[in-house]
C-alpha cells in the first residue's frame, strides 16, 4: 500500500504579500518569466527553485539562501506535523474551476514495485538538476502531484467542511488563480486522511523527474530516514477541477516537409484537408484524429483507423500512435513541445523544415489505466491543470 504522512510545513508568514513571492512550478517557467519573477521580489520562490536568472545554477548557493531565509524569518516552520488541505480556484475556458487536494509526504518506492506508478518517460538532465537542488537545499521546494482514482471520494466531506472555515494561508497570483491552505494537525483528522488513501494506488501526474531525483537522493542518504519521503499534492482524478490537456509537437525535419505529405498520410488513415477552419480543427482534434500543418502542404487531419480488439491502452492513445507513425513520414531531427496549437502552426509556417503535429486531450481514465498497467508514454504527453503555486509550502529534511 502507498504510505502518506504529515509533516511540519515551511512557508512564508501569512502576513507577507504572498502574490509577489509565489511562482508557477519550475519546469513551466520561461527564461523571460524567470527574470520577471526574480525582479518582482528578492524573496520570490524562483530564487530557490531556479536560482539567479542568466547565471549558471549555484546549487550550494541556493541552499545557503534557503537556510538564510529560515534564519531571518523570511520562511517559518510549523510547530507540529500536519496535512494541508489545498484548494485552487482558476478559470478554464471561461468557467471558474475548483481543484482540491491534500499536501503531505509520500513514501518513496520503486516505480511499479508497489502502489506508485509513472506515466511518462524521464530524461537524465532534469533528474540530475533536481537532484543537485535537493543536495544543496536538503528540501522539497515544491510538491509533485500524485493522483488516485475514487469515484465516491470520502475526502469530499472534509473539503466541503473546510469551505466554511478560514484558511491558514490565502493568496491570489498574477493569473487570477486563488490559492488556499488549511492546516490539518488534529490527530483524528490526520489518521482519517491516512486511512482514506492507504489502499489506493497513485500515479505521478506532475513531477516524474523530481520523483526520480528523490529516489536517487534516498539511495545516497540511506541513514537519513527523512529521505524516504517526498512532498506531494495528493488528489483524486474524479473531480471536475482537474483538466488534462495535450502537448502538441513542433517537429524539425532533416529535409523540407514535402507538399505531398498529406497524400503520404493516406496510407495510415483517412485524410481531410483543411481550409479556413484549420485553426479551430487543429487546436482540438477529435479522439482518434491527428492534426498536421506545414508550409508546403497546408493543414490536414488524419483520421486513424480503428485498432484491433485487445490493443493495450497505451497503443490506443493518439500521442503514442503519432510517435509510431512519424518515422514513417519524415526524418526527424528534433522535437519541441507546446501547449498552444497556434504556436506549433506558426512555427511550421516560418520554416519549410517544420511539421506541426496537434493532438487531442487524453482522458484521466486512459492515463490512469496506462500508468497502472506499468506502461509509460513519451515525454510531454500530458499537461495537467491546475498547477499548484510554488512557494505556498516547502518541506525540510
Amino acid at each position: 500500500m502507498a504510505m502518506i504522512a504529515p509533516f511540519p510545513g515551511v512557508h512564508f508568514p501569512p502576513s507577507r504579500a504572498l502574490p509577489d513571492l509565489l511562482a508557477p512550478p519550475y519546469d513551466i517557467i520561461s527564461p523571460a518569466d524567470h527574470e520577471r519573477l526574480a525582479a518582482l521580489h528578492a524573496h520570490n520562490i524562483v530564487h530557490l527553485t531556479l536560482g539567479t536568472p542568466g547565471r549558471r545554477r549555484d546549487y550550494p548557493g541556493i541552499g545557503a539562501r534557503l537556510r538564510r531565509w529560515i534564519h531571518e524569518g523570511v520562511l517559518v516552520q510549523d510547530p507540529q506535523p500536519a496535512f494541508y488541505a489545498y484548494c485552487q480556484e482558476f478559470v478554464h475556458e471561461g468557467t471558474v474551476q475548483k481543484f482540491w487536494g491534500v499536501l503531505g509526504l509520500l513514501r518513496l518506492e520503486p516505480f511499479g514495485a508497489g502502489m506508485i506508478f509513472p506515466h511518462e518517460a524521464v530524461h537524465a538532465g532534469p533528474v540530475e538538476d533536481r537532484l543537485k537542488i535537493m543536495e544543496g537545499t536538503r528540501a522539497n521546494l515544491e510538491p509533485i502531484i500524485s493522483l488516485y482514482r475514487s469515484p465516491s471520494d470520502p475526502m469530499n466531506l472534509l473539503f466541503e467542511s473546510l469551505e466554511a472555515q478560514p484558511p491558514s494561508i490565502a493568496a491570489a497570483d498574477a493569473t487570477g488563480s486563488r490559492h488556499r491552505l488549511w492546516t490539518l494537525d488534529a490527530p483524528r483528522t490526520r489518521a482519517r486522511i491516512q486511512r482514506t488513501v492507504r489502499r489506493l494506488p497513485f500515479f505521478i501526474a506532475d513531477g516524474h523527474h523530481r520523483y526520480h531525483s528523490a529516489w536517487l537522493y534516498r539511495a545516497r542518504h540511506r541513514r537519513n530516514r527523512d529521505a524516504q519521503w517526498m512532498l506531494s499534492l495528493i488528489a483524486n482524478t474524479e473531480q471536475r477541477g482537474l483538466k488534462i490537456l495535450p502537448y502538441h509537437r513542433i517537429v524539425t525535419c532533416e529535409a523540407p516537409v514535402p507538399a505531398s505529405l498529406p497524400q503520404d498520410c493516406g496510407r495510415f488513415g483517412k485524410v481531410e484537408k483543411l481550409g479556413r477552419s484549420a485553426g479551430a480543427a487543429l487546436a482540438a482534434p477529435a479522439r482518434g484524429v491527428l492534426g498536421f500543418s506545414s508550409r508546403a502542404a497546408g493543414a490536414w487531419l488524419l483520421h486513424l483507423p480503428p485498432l484491433p480488439a485487445g490493443t493495450a491502452p497505451r497503443g490506443q492513445l493518439e500521442v503514442a500512435r503519432l510517435h509510431d507513425l512519424l518515422p514513417q513520414l519524415v526524418r526527424v531531427k528534433a522535437v519541441d513541445f507546446t501547449r498552444d496549437a497556434a504556436e506549433a502552426v506558426q512555427a511550421a509556417l516560418r520554416s519549410p523544415h517544420v511539421l506541426a503535429c496537434c493532438l487531442p486531450a487524453p482522458s484521466s481514465a486512459q492515463i490512469t489505466q496506462i500508468a497502472f498497467d506499468g506502461e509509460t508514454l513519451p515525454q510531454k504527453s500530458t499537461f495537467f491543470l491546475p498547477k499548484p503555486a510554488s512557494g505556498l509550502l516547502l518541506r525540510l529534511f
